[in-house]
C-alpha cells in the first residue's frame, strides 16, 4: 500500500509540475517578447527618419536594440526537466489508454 500511494504522489507531482511549466510556456510570453523585436520603437523610427533626411547611410543594425539573451542554466535545467517530465506523460498517457482498451475489449467479449 506504501508503494501505491508514494507512486500515486510522485506521478501527481510530475502531473502538476508538467501542467505548470506547459501553461507558463505556452501564454505567449515569448511570442510577444520576439515580436516587439520586430518593430522598431518610436526612438528608432524617428532617428532613422532623421537619418534618411541627412543622407547618412542606413544601416538597419543601428536602429534594431541590442538583444538580451536571458537564457541560463536554471532555464535549460528547466526546460530539459520539462521535455523529459512530456515525454514520461506521452508514454504514462499512452499505457494507460492502451491499458483502458484492453479492459473495454475484454468487457465487450
Amino acid at each position: 500500500m506504501k508503494i501505491k500511494r508514494t507512486v500515486k504522489i510522485i506521478l501527481m507531482t510530475l502531473v502538476i509540475t508538467f501542467l505548470i511549466l506547459y501553461i507558463s510556456c505556452s501564454t505567449g510570453y515569448y511570442e510577444v517578447e520576439n515580436n516587439k523585436k520586430a518593430k522598431l520603437t518610436d526612438e528608432a523610427l524617428k532617428r532613422y527618419e532623421q537619418d534618411l533626411k541627412e543622407g547618412k547611410q542606413i544601416d538597419l543594425n543601428n536602429y534594431i536594440p541590442e538583444d538580451k539573451s536571458y537564457v541560463n542554466n536554471v532555464v535549460k535545467l528547466t526546460s530539459g526537466v520539462s521535455r523529459g517530465i512530456e515525454k514520461s506523460m506521452n508514454t504514462v498517457m499512452k499505457y494507460i489508454f492502451k491499458e483502458m482498451e484492453k479492459a473495454v475489449k475484454e468487457n465487450n467479449n
